[in-house]
């Protein structure tokens, strides 16, 4: 029954392009614009990828089994320093599909032509732009945020589990990290709309709920709940984005929580993104900076330093967790590729895989639910055009919408 834990089959990693990465000081230093680097191509009135098999390879497992799964867990026994095929020798992960990679840069090129090369300064807050919907791939902002929780089923069923307020903590710290490789992508999704909402779930029982509260800053809430209301997860996803000569950088700001029936609290929030080769070179998503995990009740606190591992790439990260000021666990490893605990591993990408997350549609969603959008439907569909036009008349309603607001705030101002 546990044959989910063999190991995966490698996969033939792609060739590197010879050029590796261009960042945006050395293009700038020698005068070289990326733009005039990418070939003409014909337009193209398709939609960017098919996502016609949404989650290949992700298990679709009824509630005993994944509940049996995460009770049978107790550590891997691997001891390997290991890492995905795709990471790049200097840190990160590539993108393997030459054909996106192609694509992504031939409608970079094209929004520069539109807006302009101010774009690319790094002085523009990218969030505040509206991109064409070519750029975009037929999921929402709403769904793509919710698939941090892929993982969710097995080691946050475990956490459950778990009696040791300690090893709870670690788990939460693993589920997290782990999630990295399967959430950042290199495809952008469909620009959120106030007040749509999602609501899906996972086979254990897991209940998630998603909401977009704000546009511009862009913010969205989310809530899951475990089976049986053992768990509680909550936060927002806010950010920034902004694009350099070579790159393209977002700023987490959300914050994160989770409550066990227990009342064990543990809050966190994300480091930041950079993709760098965004028009040139090889492309890569970084996870940079750091992030942090505190417990007030029981005075755990973990600092995750990211890219700072000596003579290792910077998806390395090492860490440590303290207990009212006192070192008591080392964390160590890579988001592609394992995490270990003093030197137990927790997370292993060869022996763990994500979990299938279903969207509730139709009679069971809200009539603001996310899959009845209609860019987002005629752009399943293949209707590039028609997707524009639908895209346009959303956002010309969300428009109205925050100036009917912003009026309305004044007049209670004056009140």
């Amino acid at each position: 029954m546990f044959s989910w834990f063999k190991k995966k089959p490698q996969e033939k990693p792609p060739k590197e392009v010879e050029e590796d990465i261009k960042d945006d000081s050395e293009l700038e230093k020698n005068g070289i614009d990326p733009i005039d680097q990418i070939p003409d191509e014909p337009a193209q009135e398709e939609v960017l990828t098919d996502f016609s098999n949404d989650y290949p390879g992700y298990l679709v497992l009824e509630k005993g089994e994944i509940l049996a799964l995460a009770s049978n867990f107790n550590g891997f026994q691997e001891k390997d320093d290991t890492r995905h095929e795709f990471g790049h020798k200097k840190g990160g992960r590539i993108c393997s599909d030459q054909v996106i990679q192609k694509k992504l840069r031939s409608i970079g090129k094209e929004i520069v032509k539109q807006i302009g090369r101010k774009i690319l300064s790094g002085s523009l807050n990218l969030t505040k732009i509206s991109f064409p919907i070519k750029a975009m791939i037929p999921k929402t902002a709403l769904e793509t945020a919710v698939h941090a929780t892929c993982l969710f089923p097995f080691y946050m069923n475990r956490a459950t589990m778990e009696t040791n307020p300690l090893e709870r903590f670690k788990i939460v710290v693993t589920t997290t990290i782990s999630s990295f490789y399967y959430t950042n992508t290199f495809l952008k999704p469909l620009n959120p709309i106030l007040g749509e909402t999602l609501e899906a779930e996972f086979k254990d029982g897991t209940q998630v709920y998603c909401e977009q509260i704000s546009h511009h800053p862009p913010v969205s809430y989310f809530l899951v709940v475990g089976p049986s209301n053992s768990y509680k997860y909550y936060g927002r996803y806010d950010y920034d984005a902004k694009a350099g000569l070579n790159s393209l950088s977002i700023l987490n700001k959300g914050k994160r929580s989770v409550v066990f029936q227990d009342g064990q609290k543990i809050n966190f929030d994300f480091p930041n993104e950079l993709y760098s080769g965004t028009l040139l070179g090889t492309l890569k998503q970084e996870s940079i900076g750091k992030m942090s995990f505190s417990d007030e009740k029981y005075g755990f606190y973990c600092e995750i330093k990211f890219g700072d591992v000596k003579k290792k790439p910077s998806d390395y990260f090492q860490g440590e967790i303290v207990q009212n000021g006192k070192s008591i666990c080392k964390v160590y490893g890579t988001y592609l590729g394992f995490i270990d605990f003093d030197g137990v591993r927790y997370f292993d990408h060869r022996l763990v895989t994500p979990h299938t997350i279903f969207m509730k549609q139709g009679n069971d969603s809200l009539q603001s639910d996310h899959k009845k959008r209609l860019d987002l439907i005629t752009l399943k569909q293949g209707n590039v055009k028609q997707a524009q036009v639908e895209k346009e008349v959303l956002e010309e309603a969300q428009r109205k919408d925050a100036k009917l607001r912003k009026e309305h705030e004044k007049i209670l101002a004056k009140k």
